[in-house]
């Protein structure tokens, strides 16, 4: 027979797995995805002994995750490397180069030929455009984990 910590816990480990599956369906309806590293980064942890719920994205996973839930004010310029790789991986510049094929993960020590350097050196200048941007517009917040959340309790309570 179940203790009723027990009980509890399973119903909390029931709750963690609903956030995690809300947030990540959220993050796909609301389109904040640029590379899939935010979904996979949604974690959940119950703790027994205190019968808590920790609901985080991971660091590691997804170092932006913060900017993104909680939004960035404007002020200062954020690193033009992520930019810069996520427009290749993008291909956002692709159709100025056609047949030109390039990496998303350039290695400084590549040899590039004239027409992948020229390239490169498009993705750089619209990186930089972008964190420019980002340096003198704010990050508008979008609360996904809390709405994850609140979205779960009424599932739990229905």
């Amino acid at each position: 027979m179940n203790s009723p910590k027990q009980h509890v816990t399973a119903i909390l480990n029931d709750l963690a797995n609903r956030i995690e599956v809300n947030a990540i369906a959220i993050i796909d309806r609301d389109k904040i995805v640029a590379w899939g590293k935010l979904r996979r980064a949604i974690k959940t942890k119950v703790d027994p002994q205190k019968l808590t719920i920790d609901v985080f994205a991971d660091e590691k996973i997804a170092p932006h995750a913060q900017y993104v839930h909680e939004g960035r004010k404007a002020g200062k310029m954020p690193p033009i490397a992520p930019i810069e790789e996520w427009a290749r991986k993008k291909r956002l510049l692709s159709h100025t180069a056609p047949g030109v094929k390039l990496s998303v993960h350039l290695n400084s020590r590549a040899k590039l030929s004239q027409k992948q350097q020229e390239l490169a050196d498009r993705y750089h200048s619209l990186a930089w455009a972008i964190a420019r941007k980002m340096k003198y517009n704010e990050l508008k917040p979008r609360r996904f984990l809390i709405e994850a959340i609140l979205k779960s309790l009424k599932e739990t309570s229905n």
